[in-house]
């Protein structure tokens, strides 16, 4: 299924970098085939990014990684005290308050619940994934909301800190409340992990992957990408028009069919 997911993503929407599937591991016991480790400390989004960008099957734990908050959003830390304190973010805040109100929200996966995590592209996957990400652009993300959408109904909501965008935003908060996430990529992201300027990240449980399919299917006549442009009367169903719209698309129907009657 998670192929056939990759399909429906590449064929339809093209995203510029492989979506990929992560699986979160409570034991070192466990590692599954064809996975590479960092060759020195990264971030967590660095890893990813060599997912998406290369499609190589990544496996990291604590020991591989280099950025603090990353480790502890993954849970694979307790967060320390420069990050209780506020301190580690006191250089986007105004003051240590700041700082530390901001640090007190990151999402993040309990500590010590997490001992590794893989990742590797969805048409090459080794292992059952967790969370399904995918990196695209506006439009492209808004496809898979619709989807997400298409029999729930309701709407999609995000909060983000403008950083720890994919180890806190996109992966923790997704594992943790078993839901879609919608995030800005971080500088963090952007400096190490090559994320885009046009780019957002969306995520959804993997147990969601039959549902996002179905929706991607069920809103493609409706909702093409890339997204039409008409620059003339709006192309809509009557129902989604002004009474005025409504009015003014039955006069030019009867206009036209009057012209081609006198061209008759």
């Amino acid at each position: 299924m998670y192929k056939e997911l990759y399909d429906e993503l590449m064929a339809s929407l093209r995203p510029r970098t492989l979506p990929f599937g992560v699986k979160f591991y409570d034991t070192l016991d466990e590692r599954p085939n064809g996975v590479s480790r960092p060759a020195h400390p990264m971030n967590v989004c660095q890893i990813t990014a060599l997912t998406r960008y290369y499609g190589r099957a990544m496996y990291f734990t604590l020991e591989d990684m280099a950025c603090i908050i990353g480790a502890v959003a993954v849970g694979f830390m307790e967060p320390p005290e420069n990050m209780r304190s506020g301190k580690i973010a006191a250089m986007l805040h105004a003051d240590l308050e700041s700082a530390k109100r901001f640090t007190d929200l990151v999402p993040r996966i309990p500590p010590g619940k997490i001992k590794a995590i893989a990742s590797a592209p969805l048409h090459q996957l080794t292992f059952e994934p967790d969370v399904i990400v995918a990196y695209g652009n506006t439009a492209q993300v808004m496809r898979i909301v619709q989807a997400y959408l298409w029999k729930r109904g309701g709407r999609v909501g995000f909060t983000t800190g403008g950083e720890y965008s994919l180890c806190a935003d996109t992966l923790a908060d997704t594992y943790n409340k078993q839901d879609i996430s919608v995030a800005i990529p971080c500088f963090g992201d952007r400096k190490t992990g090559l994320a885009q300027d046009d780019e957002l990240t969306v995520s959804f449980p993997a147990t969601m992957t039959a549902e996002i399919l179905e929706g991607m299917r069920g809103t493609a006549k409706t909702a093409a990408y890339p997204t039409p442009f008409d620059i003339g009367f709006p192309q809509m169903p009557d129902y989604t028009l002004t009474d005025w719209g409504v009015e003014f698309r039955r006069q030019r129907k009867t206009a036209v069919k009057q012209m081609v009657q006198e061209a008759a």
